[in-house]
């Protein structure tokens, strides 16, 4: 199992840094020593102002800092292809797959904050292509949506959203646009677990990061 080292003398970054890193239940280790970094951790995160290390990634926003270091827990320097998957609606979901891998599934507070999201996973995120897929719900919300996206200068294919937002009882936009991201052909093909609830859907439906690392799988 690889771990994301920290070594920052940015109290700020630190405690950032670890809230958003158990945000996204990443394993991860503080560096006391500089010099003796764990063989276990393939990449150390740390504020732009702090002394330099070998596998080192700086930035003073801890989001960034986690986005960047994503494919190094897989032993990558970069993605191959960035999916950003979007369910339309007044607050909208976005999801974000990595080479079929999500990485990340969250909901937006309105349509206004989709353009800002959306460029800064294509800021953070390293790859050598990326596209957006949105659901084909909702015209109004949709439409506010794309316009607001044309800045970002990505492709964006509109797909069908059958079966995204099914069962009910454990739905939620951000569900919804992890399963927008997958869609291959017409429509999503859902299949349920027999047993699922809302904490674990994400890991019994998709390959995620989480699962990857905590499994040791991101090591081979």
């Amino acid at each position: 199992m690889g771990r994301i080292g920290i070594f920052t003398q940015d109290f700020k970054f630190y405690h950032d840094v670890i809230y958003q890193l158990r945000e996204w239940e990443l394993p991860f280790v503080s560096i006391e020593d500089p010099g003796q970094i764990p063989e276990d951790v393939p990449v150390v995160l740390s504020a732009d102002g702090d002394d330099q290390l070998p596998r080192q990634i700086k930035s003073s926003n801890p989001v960034q800092a986690i986005r960047m270091a994503l494919p190094r827990l897989l032993n990558r320097y970069d993605f191959n292809s960035i999916i950003i998957g979007i369910d339309p609606g007044p607050r909208p979901g976005i999801a974000v797959t990595a080479d079929m891998i999500l990485t990340e599934a969250y909901e937006c507070p309105d349509t206004a904050s989709v353009g800002k999201e959306v460029q800064e996973i294509a800021d953070f995120y390293s790859y050598k292509n990326i596209s957006i897929k949105i659901g084909n719900g909702d015209k109004p919300n949709r439409m506010a949506i794309m316009d607001a996206l044309e800045k970002t200068n990505i492709g964006i294919t509109i797909v069908d959203e059958t079966n995204t937002s099914m069962p009910h009882k454990i739905h939620d936009n951000a569900l919804s646009a992890a399963r927008i991201a997958f869609i291959e052909g017409n429509y999503y093909p859902l299949a349920v677990p027999r047993k699922f609830n809302r904490k674990d859907v994400y890991d019994k439906e998709f390959v995620t990061i989480r699962k990857l690392v905590l499994s040791g799988q991101g090591n081979s």
